[in-house]
C-alpha cells in the first residue's frame, strides 16, 4: 500500500509542477488575476486528489505497482492567424475560467461533467462559424478523455472592435417532426408544409430580405432564444441539424441558448442539442458588450422544470468567475430561455412578486445573486429569454431596483399551427441596434409585415369565436371602443388616440389574461396546444402591451400613435380594426405585400 501511495504523491508533484510552470510564466503579466484564480484553483486540485483517492481506496490489491498517469488539466494555446500569441483572452470549459498568458497559454484543471473547452471571443476577433454556408457559431472544441491539449487560432478584424452592429433575436424557433396544419387565408383549408420548411421559406427569408436593406459593410449578429426543436410528432435525430442550417443561412453570425423543449429531461435531446451547438454555457464579446448565454432550465420530475428559470450553483460559480474577468465598461447582456423574473412554478426560496396584476407568479430564486453581479458594470446590462409564445418586456420593482426584462415573442407563433402568437403579435423576430453601449434602436420585424406595422388595432365589441376585449377587460360593447395591440411596447413608449385632431392617452392593460383575437382563432384552429394554454385559464400568461380608448362618438375615425423610446412613431387607424373572427391576418401575404 506505501508503493500505492507514493504513487498518488506522484501524481499530485507532476499536476503541481505543470500548474506551476504555467503559473510561472504568467506571473509577471497577470498577477492579480492568478491571485483571483488561486483559490479555484487550489478547490479544484484538492478535488482531483480526493477523487484520486477514492479511486486508489477502492481498488483490489493489483499484481503490480505501476500507476497509469491521468492528466486531469486541459491546456493550449491562443495564437491570431499570423501566429502571434493571443494575450488575455478567457477560456473555460462552462465550470472553471482562466486567462491566456502573455505566450498565449492557457491551463486548469478539467471538471468531470465538462463536455467542451471553448473561448470567450474578443471583441476585436472574428466569430468563427461552422462553414461558409452555415453561419452558426463554432468558437468551441469536444473534450475527449484522451485528449488534454486544445489550441484555437483567433482572426483579428481588419477594422478592431464593432461598435456599430445589427443584432437579430429569435423566440422560440420551436420546428417540430410533424406536419402542423396552418391556414393562409379566411377559410379552413389547412396547408401541409413542414414546420423546418416553414421557418426557412418564411422567417429566414424575411430575415435575409431585412438585412439586404442594410449597407454590406454592417455587422449583423444573431441569437435565438432557445426551443430550437421540440420532438412533437416523434424524435427525429436531424431536427436540431436542420434548424441549425436553416438558422444559419443569412449572413447573421449565428448563437443559441438551449431550451426546454430542446432537452425535455431527456439526455439524449441534450446531446443533439450540444452537438449541433456546442456548450450551453458560455460568453463572448461584440463592440462594447459582453454576451453570456447560459441554460436556467432544471428538470426536477421527468419534464417538469422550475418556471422562473434557475441556476445550479456550480452555474453561479462559472457566471461569476466569467463576469469578474470581463471588461466592466462594457454592457452585458444575457441571454437564456426561461423567464427569471416572472414564473408560476418556483423552486424552493423564489420569490412571491406579491403584485396583485400577477396573481401566482415568483422571481427566481438566483435573481439577487445574479443582479449583484451585473451592478458593477458602467454600460448596464440587459435581460433577455424567450419561452413564453407570449411578447412581454416584463418590469418590476425588485429590492429597490427597477428591472426590464425582455421575454421575445416565438418565431414560431402558436408552434407552427397559427401565425400569431398566445398575445397576438404575429410570427416573427427583434431587431436591435446597438451602439457602444447602448441600444439605439429596436422593434419587432412580423414575418413578411411592414417594418413600420407595430401593432394591430380591433373593435372592444367584436367577437371572435366567443371572445372579445369588451368581455376580457370590463369594457363597453356599444361606446366604439377601439383596442391595439402594440407588440413591442413597455413604459416607456407614448401611446395616444387621435380624435377629430384631438390626443387622448389611451389606457394601458397590465394584468393577467387574454389576447380576445388570438384566444378565439387559437380556439377553432389550434391542435399542438389545449385551448387552456392560449386562454385567461393559462395563470402563466401576462397581458402589458395592450392599450384602449373610447372614442367621445362610436362613429369617429381613430388615429393610433405609439411612439417607442427611440423617437420612432408608429400609426394605424380604428378603420384598420379586424373584424372577422377567423380571418388569418398574419399570414395572409397576398394582401400585405400589395400595401
Amino acid at each position: 500500500m506505501e508503493g500505492k501511495h507514493t504513487h498518488i504523491y506522484i501524481i499530485v508533484a507532476v499536476i503541481a509542477i505543470i500548474l506551476g510552470s504555467f503559473a510561472v510564466m504568467s506571473l509577471a503579466t497577470h498577477k492579480e488575476e492568478e491571485i483571483a484564480k488561486k483559490d479555484t484553483l487550489v478547490q479544484q486540485k484538492q478535488k482531483v486528489i480526493a477523487a484520486i483517492k477514492r479511486k486508489e481506496a477502492d481498488k483490489k490489491p493489483a499484481k503490480t505497482d505501476s500507476v497509469p498517469f491521468v492528466d486531469p488539466t486541459v491546456r493550449g494555446t491562443l495564437t491570431d492567424s499570423l501566429g502571434n500569441p493571443m494575450k488575455g483572452v478567457v477560456v473555460s470549459d462552462g465550470y472553471t475560467c482562466t486567462v491566456t498568458n502573455d505566450k498565449g497559454m492557457y491551463i486548469f484543471l478539467r471538471d468531470k461533467n465538462a463536455r467542451f473547452v471553448w473561448y470567450s471571443v474578443p471583441a476585436d476577433c472574428a466569430i468563427p462559424t461552422h462553414s461558409a454556408e452555415d453561419h452558426t457559431a463554432l468558437f468551441y472544441k469536444s473534450l475527449s478523455a484522451k485528449r488534454n491539449v486544445y489550441n484555437f487560432t483567433l482572426k483579428r478584424l481588419p477594422n478592431g472592435p464593432e461598435r456599430d452592429y445589427r443584432l437579430i433575436v429569435f423566440g422560440d424557433p420551436q420546428v417540430t417532426n410533424a406536419f402542423s396544419p396552418y391556414y393562409t387565408g379566411p377559410n379552413d383549408n389547412p396547408v401541409k408544409k413542414t414546420d423546418v420548411a416553414r421557418f426557412t421559406d418564411e422567417t429566414m427569408a424575411d430575415v435575409k430580405q431585412t438585412i439586404a436593406g442594410w449597407s454590406p459593410s454592417m455587422p449583423v449578429y444573431a441569437i435565438s432564444m432557445g426551443d430550437d426543436v421540440q420532438y412533437y410528432g416523434g424524435y427525429n435525430s436531424s431536427l436540431e441539424g436542420q434548424i441549425r442550417k436553416a438558422l444559419g443561412s443569412s449572413r447573421a453570425t449565428v448563437f443559441s441558448v438551449i431550451g426546454n423543449h430542446d432537452q425535455d429531461g431527456r439526455d439524449l435531446y441534450l446531446r443533439k442539442w450540444e452537438q449541433s451547438f456546442g456548450p450551453t454555457d458560455y460568453s463572448f464579446d461584440r463592440g462594447d458588450v459582453h454576451y453570456v448565454c447560459f441554460n436556467d432550465v432544471h428538470f426536477y420530475r421527468g419534464t417538469l422544470y422550475w418556471q422562473p428559470g434557475e441556476l445550479t450553483a456550480s452555474q453561479l460559480q462559472w457566471l461569476k468567475e466569467d463576469l469578474r474577468l470581463a471588461d466592466h465598461n462594457k454592457k452585458v447582456i444575457l441571454c437564456y430561455h426561461i423567464p427569471l423574473t416572472f414564473g408560476n412554478r418556483p423552486r424552493k426560496g423564489a420569490s412571491s412578486l406579491g403584485l396583485e396584476s400577477e396573481p401566482g407568479h415568483y422571481s427566481s430564486s438566483v435573481l439577487s445573486r445574479v443582479l449583484k453581479e451585473l451592478e458593477s458594470f458602467k454600460g448596464g446590462y440587459e435581460l433577455f429569454c424567450g419561452h413564453t409564445h407570449f411578447a412581454i418586456n416584463h418590469e418590476i420593482e425588485y429590492h429597490g431596483r427597477h428591472i426590464l426584462e425582455h421575454c421575445h415573442a416565438a418565431a414560431c407563433g402558436n408552434i407552427w399551427q397559427s401565425n400569431i402568437n398566445i398575445c397576438g403579435t404575429p410570427n416573427g423576430y427583434y431587431v436591435y441596434a446597438l451602439n457602444g453601449t447602448r441600444i439605439s434602436d429596436s422593434y419587432y420585424k412580423g414575418t413578411f409585415w411592414p417594418r413600420m406595422r407595430q401593432m394591430t388595432i380591433f373593435r372592444a365589441s367584436t367577437v371572435f369565436n366567443g371572445e372579445s376585449y369588451a368581455n376580457d377587460w370590463e369594457l363597453p360593447m356599444d361606446k366604439g371602443v377601439v383596442v391595439a395591440n402594440v407588440f413591442n411596447a413597455d413604459s416607456r413608449w407614448r401611446v395616444v388616440a387621435v380624435e377629430d385632431g384631438v390626443e387622448h392617452e389611451m389606457k394601458r392593460i397590465n394584468h393577467q389574461g387574454q389576447d380576445a383575437f388570438a384566444a378565439g382563432y387559437h380556439h377553432r384552429y389550434s391542435q399542438s396546444v389545449s385551448y387552456q394554454f392560449v386562454s385567461k385559464r393559462n395563470g402563466y400568461l401576462i397581458m402589458n402591451h395592450l392599450y384602449y380608448y373610447e372614442p367621445r362618438s362610436a362613429e369617429s375615425r381613430v388615429i393610433i400613435k405609439a411612439t417607442d423610446p427611440y423617437g420612432t412613431t408608429y400609426t394605424a387607424s380604428s378603420n384598420d380594426a379586424v373584424t372577422e373572427p377567423f380571418f388569418n391576418f398574419a399570414h395572409f401575404y397576398a394582401s400585405l405585400k400589395k400595401k
